[in-house]
């Protein structure tokens, strides 16, 4: 009996699970992949043996049984500090729920019906109405007062094909983008940042220079989810940090690219500044969110409303200009 028991005597027990207790203080259900290797990295750094599993309901950290303590102590210590770290479990979860899907669905189906609507010249009682000539973008006019114009261009579009295309690209940022700071936000953050974005090509390109569509903010929506996750990710050393960048700079190359080398140069140049502006305001409400404790998604109303209050007021100006 005792040589029979000796092998099973020689099997080393797990290690204990270091991210156990400090989980349960935090409240977190389980322990999403991203977060436990934050947590191992901060145990890494301070050179203690560490194993991340697999476990149920979530990851585990197991450690050496002497460096229990210390390593708890030291992902407690670390889940303080680094308060982006813990939130990398919200940061998933509207990435695998659809609740901003209908009100996405709801407000592109209007503003389709919109942009169907100025796609051609039509009669608003007894006004005339070119909306290309009224509202499209021209940095001369821009640069004479009409700052109208840096919106009401959005809206417009030069053919079939490129309203169906922003649309259904522009939807898709925009439900990733909706995902994060809510859906009022999102649209704002598109919005806003498409309206700077025009308005830097004053700095840009000479006076007469024209342009119209909403690619500027199909781009603005994808630059500001890249700076809300970069300021959310913090710090951390992973390659998630950098793949909005990435997906951000592939999607530029491909879709700045048209039939004639200046109309290429004038796309690309139109993207970046979208997708730049849009990084800038959503990396600043990345950060008004953190000083309101994560509560940034209550202005989400009110910035949508401000979007639709911009972009009506921007065409009212259009409109009534002589």
């Amino acid at each position: 009996m005792t040589s029979s028991s000796a092998p099973f005597a020689a099997i080393p027990r797990p290690w204990p699970d270091a991210a156990g207790p400090v989980q349960e203080e935090l409240g977190l259900p389980r322990l999403d992949q991203v977060t436990a290797l934050h947590w191992a990295l901060a145990l890494q750094a301070q050179n203690i043996p560490h194993k991340v599993r697999p476990g149920w309901p979530g990851y585990k950290i197991q450690v050496p049984p002497g460096r229990l303590e210390e390593a708890t102590t030291e992902l407690r210590a670390f889940a303080r500090e680094n308060p982006s770290a813990v939130e990398i479990a919200d940061l998933r979860k509207p990435e695998f729920t659809w609740g901003e899907l209908p009100g996405v669905l709801w407000s592109l189906s209007i503003v389709t019906v919109f942009l169907t609507l100025t796609g051609a010249e039509n009669t608003i009682g007894a006004l005339f109405v070119d909306w290309h000539h009224r509202g499209g973008g021209d940095t001369g006019l821009m640069a004479a007062g009409q700052w109208w114009r840096a919106f009401t261009s959005l809206t417009l579009h030069a053919d079939i094909a490129h309203l169906v295309g922003n649309v259904v690209l522009g939807g898709s940022f925009l439900l990733l983008l909706a995902r994060q700071v809510g859906l009022g936000t999102a649209w704002f953050l598109a919005v806003y940042s498409a309206g700077v974005a025009n308005m830097a090509k004053l700095a840009v390109f000479s006076a007469g220079y024209r342009f119209l569509g909403s690619s500027t903010a199909v781009f603005a929506a994808l630059g500001a989810l890249a700076g809300v996750r970069l300021v959310r990710l913090g710090r951390q050393l992973l390659l998630k940090k950098a793949l909005p960048f990435a997906a951000g700079v592939m999607i530029l190359a491909f879709l700045g690219v048209g039939t004639e080398e200046e109309a290429r140069k004038i796309d690309l140049a139109g993207h970046f500044m979208g997708f730049g502006a849009g990084f800038v305001f959503g990396a600043l409400y990345a950060l008004l969110d953190r000083v309101m404790d994560g509560h940034g998604r209550r202005l989400s109303p009110w910035l949508g409303l401000a979007a639709a209050a911009l972009m009506l007021g921007a065409w009212a100006f259009a409109l009534l200009a002589a």
